[in-house]
């Protein structure tokens, strides 16, 4: 039962993902840095968490696309060329970059994609994360592009201690209001809203903009989580 919610929370992460992609491009309304997934690491740090991954996703249809463009505009980064594709990696040692471009295969409409992610977080990378993810944006992007903020990460008690002592006075941190919640045994997903974030989905009765996933670690000792707003993008 609890690989099947496991199973449940993964696809309708990724359903929900695609269904905005393919149907709402970029008409969310979208920062150009990321003070999203700044928010969410300094609620983690509060609540005494630990961080293992993070991920910043931002995404924007195009009219016209020279491949040949971006391989000159960034010389620095790692370039395959595909068929249909044009894939550009970088790794910086605190953090790395991935820009992809292609054609969605839904309606024939390039576009362009941008991630920053790394391990390991603490003030100065979210500095540098910052300065990069703005330089990135203003140079790659036309427009406001989609953005996606995710973080993956570990609480000391395991789920039972951490949902009855902590897990209240973290969804406040986040100023966040229950929407609707799964709970078995050793698992818990929770969907919410927070004022704090500057987009929405409306996939329910109700607009929702975090995604929490709670388990027990795989050692039993403690409570393995994802978070992310508007939804999870990192694989849980």
């Amino acid at each position: 039962m609890k690989t099947n919610i496991y199973k449940i929370l993964i696809m309708t992460g990724l359903f929900a993902f695609c269904f905005i992609l393919i149907f709402n491009g970029n008409k969310l309304s979208a920062k150009t840095n990321i003070e999203d997934l700044q928010q969410l690491a300094s609620s983690v740090k509060k609540a005494d968490g630990t961080i293992i991954e993070w991920s910043l996703y931002a995404r924007e249809s195009v009219q016209v696309l020279n491949v040949d463009q971006y391989i000159l505009q960034y010389p620095e980064m790692e370039w395959t060329v595909g068929e249909d594709s044009l894939i550009g990696t970088l790794n910086t040692g605190t953090y790395s970059e991935t820009i992809q471009i292609m054609n969605n295969q839904h309606n024939n409409t390039p576009f362009i994609s941008y991630e920053l992610s790394g391990t390991d977080w603490d003030e100065d990378t979210g500095l540098q994360a910052s300065e990069t993810a703005s330089h990135r944006m203003k140079t790659l992007f036309n427009g406001e592009p989609t953005l996606f903020s995710c973080i993956k990460g570990e609480f000391n008690h395991k789920i039972d201690e951490f949902t009855e002592q902590s897990l209240n006075t973290f969804m406040q941190s986040l100023q966040a209001k229950e929407i609707e919640s799964i709970t078995e045994h050793n698992f818990r997903s929770i969907s919410a809203y927070s004022s704090l974030f500057t987009q929405t989905l409306a996939l329910t009765e109700q607009q929702m903009n975090i995604q929490l996933g709670l388990r027990n670690s795989e050692l039993d000792n403690g409570t393995t989580f994802v978070i992310g707003t508007p939804i999870l993008t990192i694989e849980y």
